[in-house]
């Protein structure tokens, strides 16, 4: 068996996911350091965001990384060592973490740093900033969508697979966007991200970030991670350095990262969540292989069973 980790990014959060990780025990060490960087109890913090605070950019990195932190921690010691881990955008960072590459504390303050960079690079810019355009259409709409996007000054933010793409840019222009192709593409999803990631728009972000990420700890991954930008197996610190920096305001390619793992052998894939929009994905795109998230399996026995 050759196993992948893949770590989600955001949308797919909501109120209850941290209720079982911020009292058990096995993730008591994570729930310590997420409050040291907060400066406050991470379960007090997290109690008392609102159902639409839990969806803007500083709040939303932290907890998905919390969460995905905790499950790792709970994890881990009942499966094989991974062959390779990706991550889908947000999700990118987190798995240098399953790599080995940095210590829970270390990841959370760079959680943090990513997302205040952001929001500071993307100030002004509204609170709907990316989109999803998925479904069939005419390839008339297609290239209309195409002129659209250089004239509303959008960016393909993400290249999912089979013409699926998230588009992103400032609020106005998605907004605009959207009222032009919805009912010409109704499988069109406004996602609730509040910045335009993986856009021209955060390239302040991105060097920044770059000279955070030099002065931090990170170390060469003991596990290969795939590079967003290129779908390129990193294995040292300066490339890691450069892919997570790059990644913040250049193009996905989730595509490249699936077919990167179908050629490299994996036959098992475990998303972390929260949700199962990647594994869902993969094995849409490569049947041949086994593809679940941690949400699919009633308890952590059940995803031991299956790997067996």
């Amino acid at each position: 068996m050759r196993l992948a980790i893949l770590c989600s990014g955001q949308a797919g959060q909501h109120r209850n996911m941290l209720d079982d990780l911020l009292v058990a025990p096995k993730c008591a060490s994570m729930r310590q350091a997420a409050s040291a960087v907060l400066g406050q109890d991470v379960a007090q913090w997290w109690n008392a965001l609102g159902d639409k605070e839990i969806f803007l950019n500083q709040h939303a990195q932290f907890a998905i990384a919390c969460y995905q932190l905790s499950i790792w921690a709970r994890i881990a010691p009942l499966l094989p060592e991974p062959d390779l881990v990706a991550g889908y955008s947000l999700g990118e960072l987190l798995a240098y973490h399953v790599a080995g590459a940095l210590t829970a504390a270390e990841t959370l303050r760079l959680v943090r740093a990513r997302a205040r960079l952001m929001d500071e690079a993307a100030a002004g810019a509204g609170s709907g900033c990316m989109v999803l355009w998925r479904g069939r259409v005419s390839p008339a709409t297609l290239a209309a969508r195409d002129r659209a996007i250089s004239d509303y000054g959008l960016d393909i933010a993400i290249e999912r697979r089979n013409g699926e793409t998230v588009m992103a840019g400032p609020a106005q222009a998605i907004e605009r966007f959207v009222a032009d192709f919805q009912a010409l593409n109704p499988g069109m999803v406004c996602l609730p991200v509040s910045i335009p990631a993986h856009s021209r728009y955060l390239a302040q972000a991105a060097n920044s970030f770059r000279d955070i990420l030099e002065a931090s700890g990170i170390v060469a991954p003991k596990i290969p991670v795939l590079a967003g930008v290129d779908a390129m197996p990193v294995r040292s610190r300066a490339a890691a350095i450069d892919a997570l920096s790059r990644q913040i305001a250049t193009t996905i390619r989730w595509d490249g990262c699936m077919e990167a793992l179908a050629e490299s052998g994996i036959d098992k894939a475990i998303e972390l969540g929260p949700g199962n929009d990647l594994a869902k994905l993969l094995a849409a795109e490569h049947p041949r292989v086994a593809a679940h998230a941690i949400g699919d399996f009633s308890d952590h026995h059940a995803l031991v069973e299956w790997l067996k």
